[in-house]
């Protein structure tokens, strides 16, 4: 008698992309066995910078901004971080973590987005990100057509 096995898949898909003229942030949802396991920032350098930290903003409904610095709650480490021409850095951040810093935080939210700051306090943010019912990364609609 034999058995298959299947190789466990690790699967990354793209939600976010922003290009800046000194670096380019994409947001990548990794999903093991069909599973969402870990959400991954990745930053690619066009210009050398130095990149001072991390944060994740939190938007109310009222156009409020809330921040956690991911590096302070544990999430992401190694910051500050040397970010060199056509270079890139991959941060990745644990989606059970992510979640249970969103569902017990104090501060309310309805979208969020990923914020890197470098060392002249220049920020670079992705898109808005959101949470659907099932708590899946999702980009929500702007509400706003032609």
């Amino acid at each position: 008698m034999t058995y298959r096995h299947k190789k466990v898949a690790v699967k990354q898909f793209l939600i976010s992309e922003n290009i800046y003229p000194q670096l380019v942030i994409g947001i990548y949802v990794e999903k093991t066995k069909e599973k969402l396991s870990a959400v991954k920032v990745q930053i690619k350098g066009i210009e050398s910078l130095i990149l001072e930290k991390l944060q994740l903003e939190l938007i109310t409904r009222k156009r409020e901004f809330n921040y956690y610095d991911l590096s302070d709650k544990n999430l992401v480490d190694g910051f500050p971080q040397k970010l060199n021409e056509k270079h890139s850095k991959e941060f990745s951040i644990n989606y059970f973590d992510l979640k249970s810093l969103l569902e017990q935080g104090e501060l309310p939210f309805r979208t969020f987005r990923f914020v890197v700051t470098d060392t002249n306090g220049k920020t670079y943010k992705s898109h808005e990100l959101g949470l659907d019912k099932k708590w899946q990364i999702m980009r929500p609609d702007s509400g706003h057509y032609n």
